[in-house]
């Protein structure tokens, strides 16, 4: 009789580790309920807008509450938080920060996983991999490899002297009280609209299809984590089956839209609104209920202790380094009801208010009255709108690389080559945002007169162009001999040495 015991008990084991697509024991109902925390294009840490929108110790303690309904619970991010943002770009230490706050408040918000943005790759290698090295999330590359020694291969963390290949995928097993148990799995697909020499893209659709078809194999429910624009969102939600949601990132507005039976949905950028989402799964007839909720991120919210001590770390920092060019950096400069547009989206595809206004301020600093003006809309990182109280570390958000505003003598033959040229860069950094300048019926004029390729005109614009380092403007080094004079200023006194003291001079003036 004891002999029969011991051979049954490992058949006893097995019936009762059954797969997760059946019941786990008599108190299992069945039926589960989980949520999901989406967050996307988060580049700032602390609250905008006079603190009354956004800010990551809201959202952290946000997740805390949504914790305590006692569900399972994962926090995700889609994407674009290591740049662009003023923080990253300071110096501290001997060295840039790039994306350093970022990863040291996401990991104290308690972030599970993350999906590729397109602005993790504007940091050179070296900084990205530093970066993922200091992260306790999972990142998750199903469209994306590094290029090492000529071959794509998995993206990496490296830490205590061991090296964790980045998986395709992510695989969330949860359990309810009850003993329901599921497996979610979670696939991602990255714009590619970065390219560097160390990152592989994959072609978006083709790899988030295959992902999901994989996962659908074994899992019970498979989600999108993107970090794609809206088009393309719409389309691959289109072409993949059975998947509830597509979390996305990318653009800047929060937005849901349906196609068939999935749901693309993206909150606002920087924290200004996160959406919840909230999850039924029935075991038995492996069907599922789901429910977004959009929750703005609002100065009525409750701030967690330890994220707020390390976002208020961080801002010592950056008002320190600020304080060195002007001496309050939280002084309301302008106000305007209407946004002033810094999105990447706009500002590299057409004129923008705060592109004109940028071209103003140079116009006032001038020591000569201006025949033109412009910029490479490159110079412009925010990436974001800002309006109401507008106060002066907003200008440096605006402008974190800062550089000094030129004035020139040329012939209208370059000045013309140069405008072709930023013509030409419609959609990347080297547009540019100008001032007087038109074209019409393909000439172009300064007002209402054509340019004269002989006439020399007296031009401003910033300092980083004269390097050559801009896309197709490689031309304007001071050693182009349509340049005539070349007027740089070389002392903190005058106030063309900085474009951001200049802009919040011009703003105070208004």
């Amino acid at each position: 009789m004891n002999r029969l015991i011991l051979l049954l008990l490992p058949v006893l084991f097995f019936l009762s580790c059954d797969s997760s697509r059946k019941l786990a024991s008599s108190g299992d109902d069945g039926q589960i309920s989980f949520g999901i925390l989406h967050i996307n294009d988060v580049y700032e840490i602390a609250p905008l807008e006079g603190g009354k929108v956004g800010g990551m110790a809201r959202v952290a303690q946000l997740y805390n509450d949504l914790k305590e309904k006692g569900e399972p619970l994962l926090f995700v991010h889609a994407g674009d938080f290591l740049n662009p943002s003023l923080l990253g770009n300071l110096k501290y230490e001997g060295s840039r920060i790039k994306g350093a706050q970022m990863i040291e408040v996401m990991n104290a918000c308690g972030i599970d996983v993350v999906a590729f943005g397109n602005h993790e790759f504007d940091l050179d290698q070296e900084e990205l991999q530093a970066r993922m090295n200091e992260s306790d999330f999972a990142w998750i590359g199903t469209s994306v490899r590094l290029m090492e020694n000529g071959e794509p291969v998995p993206f990496y963390k490296e830490q205590n002297g061991y090296r964790t290949e980045c998986d395709d995928v992510y695989f969330w097993n949860i359990q309810d009280a009850d003993g329901t148990k599921i497996k979610v799995g979670l696939f991602s697909s990255t714009v590619a609209s970065n390219p560097r020499d160390y990152v592989h893209y994959f072609d978006p659709f083709q790899s988030a299809i295959d992902a999901s078809e994989n996962l659908a194999k074994d899992c019970d429910m498979v989600l999108g984590l993107t970090h794609l624009n809206m088009v393309q969102d719409l389309k691959l939600a289109g072409m993949v089956e059975n998947v509830p949601v597509l979390m996305g990132g990318h653009d800047h507005d929060n937005i849901i839209e349906r196609v068939g039976e999935t749901t693309v949905s993206k909150a606002d950028a920087n924290a200004k609104t996160a959406y919840y989402y909230h999850f039924t799964y029935n075991t038995k007839t492996e069907k599922w209920t789901f429910k977004p909720e959009l929750i703005n991120i609002t100065d009525g919210m409750d701030e967690d202790p330890k994220v707020a001590a390390l976002v208020d770390k961080w801002q010592n920092i950056q008002d320190e380094v600020i304080s060195e060019v002007v001496p309050d950096p939280y002084q309301v400069v302008y106000q305007t009801d209407i946004p002033l547009d810094g999105r990447e989206k706009s500002i590299r595809n057409m004129q923008t208010n705060m592109g004109e206004m940028i071209n103003n301020a140079m116009k006032a600093a001038a020591k000569k009255e201006l025949d033109a003006a412009f910029f490479n809309s490159g110079s412009i990182r925010i990436d974001d709108q800002i309006v109401g109280d507008i106060v002066a570390v907003d200008i440096f958000r605006v402008l974190p690389f800062g550089g000094s505003m030129v004035e020139v003598d040329m012939t209208g033959e370059l000045l013309i080559q140069i405008l072709k040229a930023g013509k030409e860069n419609k959609g990347t950094g080297g547009y540019l945002q100008i001032m007087d300048l038109k074209e019409m019926n393909g000439v172009w004029h300064i007002k209402d007169a054509p340019i004269q390729p002989d006439e020399v005109y007296h031009v401003a614009f910033t300092d980083f162009l004269l390097t050559g380092y801009e896309n197709r403007l490689d031309f304007m080094t001071p050693d182009n001999p349509g340049y005539k004079m070349i007027d740089q200023p070389e002392d903190a006194s005058d106030l063309r040495f900085d474009i951001r003291k200049m802009w919040i001079e011009y703003m105070l003036s208004l």
